[in-house]
């Protein structure tokens, strides 16, 4: 029998006993890497609108459309990651915190 939650159970569980965020974190990153990919292409096509009119600014706005969304992505790569690491970092406290009960229970 599978004693894994589903999703959706997982989701509407209101203890917070099990936690969803390490299984779409992935989907997350995939989403903020989308994100930041429309906003470098709407950039780089503001900035080519723009180099008739005003070409200084058509092309510094074509180098930000590279430059933001690959700061961007390298910076929600680092938040995504040390989100993990907290929820790593609470897995392993509660096995610790099991560990020593056990201790105290056999020693009692």
């Amino acid at each position: 029998m599978n004693t894994q939650k589903s999703f959706f159970l997982e989701l509407f569980d209101f203890s917070f006993k099990s936690f969803i965020t390490t299984k779409i974190i992935k989907l997350l990153y995939i989403i903020v890497i989308v994100a930041w990919s429309i906003t470098g292409l709407v950039l780089l096509v503001s900035g080519i609108e723009l180099i008739d009119s005003l070409p200084g600014s058509g092309f510094f706005l074509m180098i930000l459309a590279f430059l933001i969304p690959l700061v961007g992505i390298i910076y929600s790569r680092v938040v995504l990651e040390i989100i993990i690491v907290f929820f790593d970092m609470g897995e392993k406290i509660t096995e610790i915190a099991k560990t020593k009960q056990k201790e105290t229970d056999i020693e009692s």
